[in-house]
């Protein structure tokens, strides 16, 4: 059984207490992490990648 996978980017602010306030509220929807990209924009914020199942979509081999 092979699950399937959606994701999502969503601009996150770099001043660390903001952001783990943040990253915990996207986890508790389900998200997991997958890659946080290392270039700041003008705005001050960072581009997150995040994956989750998608809810009963799998594929049996």
């Amino acid at each position: 059984m092979i699950h399937l996978w959606e994701y999502d980017t969503r601009k996150l602010d770099v001043v660390m207490p903001e952001m783990m306030v943040e990253l915990e509220r996207i986890g508790n929807e389900g998200w997991e992490l997958v890659l946080i990209r290392n270039d700041i924009n003008e705005e001050g914020r960072v581009t997150a990648i995040f994956k989750r199942k998608k809810e009963s979509e799998t594929i049996s081999l």
